[in-house]
């Protein structure tokens, strides 16, 4: 299966990084939000992203042209039925995607690839609101998308492995990493890296160490490019503080239950790099 046009749902900080990297790649994107206003501020963030990207002259201005061209963002839900591949990134939430995932089923063409962006959510949910089981996958992009070249393919026990090889060579051709990974919840990045970011909170809560300190050991001491409060800044607070929350509920291990400190940073609006301040404060 060849992808020629991708459809993409929910164009938040991943949705709009997913329809960035597939309008550079070459292919046709489709945007679908739920408002006027969800629409705007899509084309924002896909705008701004490219703009970066020629400001650090990693993209010709041509090039940046393009790819907005290849790029409709709408709110008609119908308008996936030509899509070879749906990718759904809309907030983490089970039954918002169950019923998302069963009007997909029906808009859809019979022959398009349904996947997610879901971080912790099992895909075995998703693909049981569906007829179509056999074409449901998981497609886990890691944030910023642009940047970050994993991709992890997840497939369950019902999925056709012509529909996870397609997902996997999509994810090439977006010139990503694929690896190839079972439906658990978590997967495997998260799985192992929630709790690392977890533990690390609560060790500063515990007043171990400062969060530079705690950083610094972690790139110092483990050769890692950066430390546990740099790297939830980067990926958002907001996300670190669901996907927890979700793995929580599904395992009820209480590794995974948010630190107290990360939910307070959340509810005053302190979400890492994207909002200018985090655990470290950022130019903006």
């Amino acid at each position: 299966m060849s992808t020629k046009k991708v459809a993409v749902v929910g164009l938040g900080t991943m949705g709009a990084g997913i329809a960035q990297v597939a309008a550079q790649s070459g292919l046709q994107v489709l945007g679908v939000e739920r408002d006027a206003a969800a629409v705007a501020a899509a084309h924002g963030r896909v705008s701004a992203g490219l703009d970066r990207l020629v400001k650090r002259d990693k993209l010709s201005a041509a090039d940046r042209d393009s790819a907005l061209d290849r790029l409709r963002i709408g709110t008609d839900m119908d308008a996936v039925g030509d899509a070879d591949v749906v990718i759904e990134a809309v907030f983490e939430d089970v039954e918002g995607k169950k019923a998302l995932f069963a009007n997909l089923d029906r808009l859809a063409s019979p022959d398009a690839v349904l996947a997610s962006n879901t971080s912790t959510i099992p895909l075995v949910i998703l693909a049981a609101a569906t007829v179509r089981p056999e074409r449901v996958i998981g497609l886990h992009f890691f944030n910023p998308v642009p940047m970050m070249k994993l991709v992890e393919v997840i497939r369950t026990p019902a999925a056709d492995p012509a529909a996870v090889e397609a997902g996997r060579q999509l994810a090439v051709d977006l010139g990503k990493s694929p690896v190839l990974i079972n439906d658990v919840p978590g997967f495997v990045g998260n799985l192992l890296v929630v709790p690392y970011l977890l533990d690390a909170i609560r060790a500063y809560e515990r007043n171990v160490a400062e969060m530079a300190a705690i950083d610094d050991v972690i790139k110092l001491g483990f050769n890692h490019p950066m430390g546990p409060f740099a790297l939830a800044d980067l990926i958002g607070l907001d996300i670190v503080h669901d996907m927890a929350a979700s793995m929580y509920e599904e395992y009820k291990d209480p590794k995974f239950f948010p630190p107290p400190l990360l939910k307070q940073y959340v509810r005053m609006g302190w979400l890492g790099r994207k909002t200018g301040r985090g655990f470290y404060t950022y130019d903006r």
